[in-house]
C-alpha cells in the first residue's frame, strides 16, 4: 500500500540537515543563498530622527498657529540638537534631529518673510520625521538565520555595514538516470534529467550529473554508493514502475536502508520511492516527465530546502477560489493558473507541459473539490 505523502516526507527529511556554512561577499552572488546567521545592526537605523522632506523644524508644543523666528538651517547629515519654543530651523531632507518634540512643517505649508515663518496649524511631534530606530533597532535581527536572500536584501545587508555574511553551503544533489534505452549524450536525451537539474539549481542546490546506468540492480546500487560518497542527497530517475525491468527499488533495498518506502498516495507521483541509506536520503523518481516533475515538486524540493538551511520552505501558500468543480477519485496534484483571486485548473498531460503554464498546484482528494483552496506556489516556477 502506498505510503502517505506526509510519512514519506518525515522519513526523508529526518536525514536532511544543513551540511555546514561559508562566508560569501555581499557583492558576490548572494541572492538565493540561505543565511546561516542573524543579521542585525550595531546601531539604530536611522541612528537619529531624520527629516523626510524639506521644510521648517519647530517644537510641536509651541504656541501654534503663530510666528516663529528662523534661527538657522540644517542640511543632510547635519544635526539639530534641540529647539526652543518660537524657534524655527530651515531643514532639508536628511537633516538629523535629537529633539523628541521636533516637528517638520513642509515648505509648501508656510509663508516665510524677513527672518520669520508663519506656522498656520499645530503640528504633531515627529511629523514628517523618520523616528530613530524605526527601520531597525540595534541588536535586533533584521534578517534571520534560515532566510533566503532576495534582490531587495542585498542593499539592506550593505546598510548594516556587512561586507561578508555567513550562509549555508549549497547542498550537492547527485542525479542518476536509469534505463538501458537512454543516454544523456544522445540528441534525443531524456528531459527528466534536464528538468530536475534546473529545479535543483533554482532551489539553491548544486546538481551533479552521475550519468546513465542500465536496468541492473547491481549497476544501480553501485552508482548510488559512488554518488553518496560526495553528495548530500541522491536522486535516481527511472525504473520505479511495476514491470520486471523496473529494478531501482530492488537496488536500493540491496543497500540495507534504515528506512524505505515504495510509492506514495499522490496519484500523479504515485511511483516515487524513497529510502535512507547510510544516513543519507535517496529519492527514486519515475522516468516519465510528468510524474517525475510532480514527485520532485512534492518530495525533492522540501528536502533540498532543508539541506540548504531554509526556514521558509520551497513554496508559499496563496488562497484562491477554484474556478470550477473538480472530482478527485484519488488524492492527487492539480496544477492551476492564478487569475484575480481565482484558481483555474490546467488540463493534465502525459508530457508534463501543464506545470510550465501554471502558477502553482493543489494537493487534494479524494472527493469533489470546490470553492476556497490553498495553492502552493513553488519557488522554482
Amino acid at each position: 500500500m502506498p505510503l502517505m505523502l506526509e510519512d514519506a516526507l518525515r522519513i526523508l527529511l529526518a536525514s536532511a540537515r544543513p551540511g555546514g556554512w561559508e562566508y560569501v561577499g555581499v557583492d558576490e552572488d548572494l541572492v538565493g543563498r540561505v543565511l546561516a546567521e542573524d543579521l542585525m545592526p550595531g546601531a539604530d537605523i536611522p541612528r537619529m530622527h531624520t527629516c523626510a522632506k524639506d521644510g521648517y523644524l519647530v517644537r510641536a508644543d509651541g504656541a501654534w498657529p503663530g510666528e516663529a523666528l528662523i534661527s538657522g538651517e540644517c542640511g543632510p547629515g547635519e544635526i539639530v540638537k534641540s529647539l526652543e519654543p518660537g524657534e524655527a530651523v530651515i531643514a532639508y531632507s536628511g537633516c538629523l534631529v535629537e529633539d523628541d518634540l521636533a516637528a517638520l512643517v513642509p515648505v509648501e505649508e508656510v509663508v516665510a518673510s524677513q527672518g520669520q515663518v508663519a506656522i498656520t496649524r499645530r503640528p504633531r511631534a515627529l511629523e514628517n520625521i523618520i523616528p530613530r530606530g524605526s527601520g531597525a533597532r540595534a541588536g535586533e535581527a533584521v534578517l534571520s538565520r534560515g532566510h533566503i536572500v532576495t534582490p531587495l536584501d542585498v542593499e539592506l545587508i550593505e546598510m548594516l555595514g556587512r561586507r561578508f555574511v555567513r550562509v549555508y553551503r549549497r547542498p550537492r544533489v547527485a542525479i542518476i538516470s536509469v534505463g538501458s534505452e537512454i543516454s544523456l549524450e544522445a540528441p534525443s536525451r531524456t528531459t527528466r534529467y534536464v528538468t530536475v537539474k534546473h529545479m535543483v539549481r533554482a532551489l539553491g542546490g548544486e546538481a551533479v550529473n552521475m550519468g546513465t546506468v542500465e536496468d541492473s540492480p547491481s549497476a544501480i546500487a553501485s552508482a548510488i554508493t559512488e554518488s553518496m560518497a560526495s553528495a548530500d542527497l541522491v536522486v535516481t530517475l527511472g525504473g520505479t514502475g511495476p514491470s520486471a525491468h523496473d529494478v531501482t527499488y530492488l537496488a536500493a533495498e540491496s543497500l540495507g536502508p534504515s528506512e524505505i518506502f515504495r510509492g506514495i498516495d499522490v496519484a500523479e507521483a504515485a511511483r516515487s520511492c524513497g529510502a535512507v541509506v547510510r544516513g543519507k536520503p535517496l529519492l527514486m523518481l519515475p522516468g516519465p516527465r510528468a510524474p517525475a516533475l510532480n514527485g520532485a515538486t512534492i518530495l525533492l524540493a522540501p528536502i533540498i530546502m532543508a539541506f540548504a538551511g531554509s526556514t521558509e520552505g520551497p513554496y508559499r501558500i496563496v488562497h484562491a477560489k477554484l474556478s470550477r468543480r473538480i472530482h478527485m477519485p484519488r488524492r492527487g496534484i492539480v496544477w492551476v493558473r492564478l487569475r484575480e483571486g481565482a484558481a483555474d485548473p490546467v488540463h493534465p498531460d502525459y508530457y508534463g507541459i501543464s506545470p510550465s503554464t501554471a502558477d502553482g498546484y493543489l494537493i487534494e482528494g479524494p472527493g469533489d473539490l470546490v470553492g476556497d483552496v490553498k495553492v502552493h506556489v513553488p519557488r522554482f516556477l
